[in-house]
């Protein structure tokens, strides 16, 4: 009786550290966010801490299997670009606050295609963001854009019940890659000697 009250002491001692360390381990994985909108509004807290109004960024990017840069001066509302080798309409000014919403689209559902109504496949977006630790703006965003079949979706089993066939829902994939090459913080009052992205009333 004696030995096994003593064995039952020495597991005692051995299960509690083992209890306090796995509760320990589940608070910091709850401490952490996890989902895309988690950590993103987590990061966007701490780039608004940041009170940065003026800035100059650098971008690379990657997509359509070229290689791009964009170096852009912001002053609050104002955007003044130095640098821009990618001409692409869709990535606009790669602000801060553009990296924000572009990384913002891994947040978003499957969407149908061809249409809502014959919903027989859904694009998706499948990729990963890295904040910055100190700033909290994207330092990398990577996703890529595919197609997949809708197995869930009533219109999917009709077409292979009416064409007795599997639909096609391959298209090539579309990668993204966006780098911050460097984000230098300016003063307020610092003025720009910039092209500014909109052209002053009454230029020609």
């Amino acid at each position: 009786m004696q030995k096994a009250l003593a064995r039952a002491r020495r597991w005692r001692f051995v299960w509690i550290p083992v209890l306090v360390f796995a509760s320990l381990g589940l608070m910091a994985v709850r401490a952490f966010p996890t989902t895309y909108i988690e950590r993103r509004e987590a990061a966007q807290r701490v780039w608004s801490n940041q009170s940065l109004t003026s800035y100059r960024i650098v971008v690379r990017a990657l997509f359509a299997g070229r290689a791009c840069a964009q170096e852009i001066e912001v002053h609050g509302t104002r955007q003044y670009v130095l640098r821009d080798t990618c001409n692409s309409s869709w990535l606009s000014f790669l602000t801060v606050d553009r990296l924000f919403e572009l990384g913002a689209r891994l947040e978003s559902g499957p969407e149908c295609f061809p249409s809502k109504q014959d919903c027989v496949c859904h694009r998706v977006r499948i990729g990963s963001i890295e904040y910055d630790p100190a700033y909290g703006f994207p330092v990398t965003i990577n996703w890529r854009r595919e197609m997949q079949p809708n197995w869930q979706h009533a219109a999917y089993w009709k077409y292979i019940w009416e064409k007795r066939e599997l639909p096609k829902c391959t298209t090539p994939v579309r990668p993204l890659r966006l780098e911050v090459v460097s984000l230098i913080p300016l003063e307020k009052d610092e003025t720009s000697s910039l092209y500014h992205a909109a052209p002053p009333a009454g230029s020609n």
